[in-house]
This record gives C-alpha cells, structure tokens and sequence, in this order.
C-alpha cells in the first residue's frame, strides 16, 4: 500500500518530534543532560548559541559547572559578544548565588560556584562587578572566620586585589574577631596596604591578653611580624626590652619576618648592646642578616670594630656574610681591631670556614683583599685562598710574598707572605 506524502510528513512528526525535544534547550532538558553522555557537549551548544533565550543559556552554564566544566563555561562566555554577556548575567549572577548557597561553607562545589562567579566578575559590567562582590565578600568572610583558606582555580591574593579596599576592612575586622587569625594574617600581610596591616596588628595587639594564653604564643608573635608596620614594631620592640626572656625572643624572631628595614637600627642597637641578654643578641644578628644592605653592612662593621668581645665580633663577621655575601668579605675582615689578639685556630674556625662557604663568588673578593691594609685581612684572605684559590689566583698571592706582616697571636714566623706563598702553591694544583 502506498502511503501519501501527507502521510510521510505525518510519521516523521510523529516518531521525530519526541527525539527532536531532547535536543531542545529547555530548563528540563538542561536538567536531563547533566546525567546523559551527550549532555555536555549539548549544553556547551547551549550556552554558545545566540538563539537561545538568555535565561537558559545561564541555566546551561550552571548546569556545566554541577558537573565540573567550570573551566568550558568561562571560555565559552569570555568568547561571547559584551551583549550577550549582560544578559546571561542576568541569570547566572543570582543562579551561582543560589547553587554557592545551597552548597554551604564546606559544600563539594562551593568552590566551584565561587570561581565561576569570580570569572564571570572578569568580563561584566561594573554594576555587575558591585553585584558578585557582595556574594563573594561575605562568603571569602566566613572562610576567614573558620581560619580555613581553601585555594580554587583563581587565587585568594587574586580574589581579594580585584575585589579592592572593602577586603582589606573584612581582613581587618576579622582580626579583631574571636576567631581564628592566622591565615588572615599571613594574607592580610601578602596583599593589604600599608594602613591596612598596621590596623589589622592593633586589632591583633587588642586581643593579645587571651591569645597569649593560648598553647602557642608564638604564633601571635609571628603574625605580628608578618603584618609589620609602626603598631607592631613598637609593640614587639617593647617585648623585646622588657624584660622577659621569652617573650623577648619570640618578638625578636618576629621582628624578621618582614625584613623591613624600618627594622634595622633597633636589631642593630640590640645586637651591638653588651648589656642584652645573650640569647636575644644572638638572634638580632639573625633579624640583621635577613634585613641586609649597606646600612647592615656599616651597623655590622661598627660592632666588629668596637665589641669588647671577640665572640660577638666573629658573630658580626658571621652576620656580615649573611648579609652581604661575598660583598662583606673585605669591609668584615678589615673591620676587626689592628690591636687585638688573634688565635689561628680561631682565624680558621670562625672566618676561613664562613669564607669558604660563598663558594666560588668569594675568590674574586680575597684575592682583592689581598691588597688590603689590614694584616689580618691580608693573612685571613690568603688562607681562605690556601683552601679554595685556582692556579689563575697563583700570580696574585706570588705577588705579596715577601709580605713580611705578623698578625698578632699566631705563631712567631708565620708572616703574610708566607701564608701567601703557601697558598700559591697549593692554587697551582687546581685548575
């Protein structure tokens, strides 16, 4: 029986409609393909096509990211005309609040919905910016609280900086909060401006009573030192001199977080003061030597020059290299006193073995020092070149053998010049 071409028309309605509503985007289907093979390519063509009304193609976009294709959804709309991004917004801004909400603060796609709020932030007006910025805020806020940070594809620091000024002030009144106040802290201090930090530590100094009772003080100390600025500095240099042999050295090790060099003059006068505790001296040499510069190199030749005590100026020397590397070689040894007594063993213990440990950057620098005033300079930079000098450094040493400089405290003979000859010799043997 022939069936007309009405009827043809007919059963191809009828058997093809049914197939031909599944590929239709509407907020059914766009439901239905989250859990179909198909279903994300289907709703990539959704969200990209122009024809689709605005509100679905933002349903499609959500519905991308419930099954992980954040990152597909933030191509598709950054390649989107501006237009057509205004008005997906529309839905996707109050849609991504309402998945981000129903999630809640440890949900297993909270972070998802925060990131591709964040993206969408990136290409929509400034009226739409204001809007996703009083979503994330709040949100960035209660992770704060809970002092857990968690990391998605775009970054806090990124997050935050975009954001502006009104994360400084959530950071900052986090701080003066009951709650957990590391992680705010450290990040405060990576991305917060100058005032910013300096409010965040009196709020921070405010609470010090009941955190200091905590079992780990040396947190609040830390946190203190990452924030830096005038507030903390006066209130971990009090600590410092107050008496406390604790708490002095936590606030001391603080004070070197930042290696502010606003930070300098007061770890110099500690570390140069004999009536300081030991302990803390010791570890002001540390704030030094991580702060460096040339005004740690003249705060450091003048406590090698003038200390009563021969430890704390071989730990200045110390410092000095650790400051200023290869660089402090020369200005450290010509700093240490022409009257003072010097054991060889100490020489070699104390400044040969530091010197050694710059590697090769240091030979450049003794075989300059070979031309130094300073006997002890002289004599410290050809055993130093004794352990480490090349056969082209031979010449050089050669040259002063007939120095004929004692260096008071080694042993009778052993002049400059025979030190140097030494070392050129051994030099020779080393390529």
């Amino acid at each position: 029986m022939r069936v007309p071409a009405t009827g043809v028309i007919l059963l191809a309605a009828v058997f093809g409609g049914p197939l031909s509503g599944c590929n239709k985007p509407t907020s059914d289907s766009i439901q239905l393909w989250k859990t179909t093979e198909k279903g994300p390519e289907r709703l990539h063509n959704a969200l990209a096509d122009h024809s689709v009304p605005p509100n679905l193609r933002g349903e499609a976009a959500i519905a991308m990211v419930d099954i992980g294709h954040g990152e597909e959804v933030d191509t598709v709309i950054a390649s989107l005309p501006a237009d057509d991004r205004a008005e997906i917004a529309k839905t996707l801004i109050p849609g991504y609040q309402a998945a981000m909400t129903a999630q809640g603060p440890t949900g297993t796609r909270a972070l998802e919905y925060r990131d591709a709020l964040f993206s969408l932030r990136q290409s929509v007006p400034a009226a739409d910016k204001q809007r996703i910025d009083a979503i994330l805020l709040p949100a960035l806020e209660n992770d704060f609280k809970a002092g857990k940070l968690r990391q998605g594809r775009h970054s806090l620091d990124k997050m935050l900086t975009a954001i502006g000024p009104e994360t400084n002030a959530m950071m900052v009144g986090v701080l003066g909060m009951d709650v957990p106040y590391g992680p705010t802290a450290d990040l405060l201090a990576r991305i917060g401006d100058d005032a910013s930090r300096d409010k965040g530590a009196a709020a921070l100094i405010a609470r010090a009573p009941k955190i200091k009772a905590d079992k780990r003080p040396d947190l609040f100390y830390k946190a203190l030192g990452t924030l830096g600025g005038p507030t903390a500095l006066k209130y971990l240099e009090d600590k410092v001199t107050s008496g406390d042999k604790e708490d002095a050295l936590m606030a001391t090790r603080a004070l070197g977080e930042r290696r502010d060099p606003a930070v300098l003059a007061f770890a110099l006068k500690v570390a140069g003061d004999p009536k300081a505790d030991k302990t803390v001296r010791d570890e002001m040499f540390g704030v030094v030597e991580v702060i460096g510069g040339l005004d740690a190199e003249k705060g450091l030749v003048a406590i090698i020059s003038s200390d009563k005590d021969e430890i704390v100026r071989y730990r200045a020397f110390e410092s000095m290299l650790a400051a200023r590397k290869a660089d402090g070689i020369q200005p450290g040894l010509e700093a240490f006193p022409a009257s003072a007594t010097y054991k060889k063993v100490d020489v070699d213990d104390l400044l040969v073995k530091l010197i050694e440990k710059q590697g090769a950057a240091a030979r450049p620098a003794l075989l300059k020092t070979l031309g130094s005033r300073a006997p002890l300079a002289r004599m410290t930079a050809a055993m130093a070149l004794e352990q480490m000098g090349r056969a082209p450094d031979a010449p050089a040493l050669e040259k002063i053998a007939g120095d004929s400089a004692p260096v008071k405290g080694f042993p009778a003979g052993d002049t400059v010049g025979k030190q140097a000859a030494r070392a050129a010799e051994s030099a020779k043997k080393r390529p």
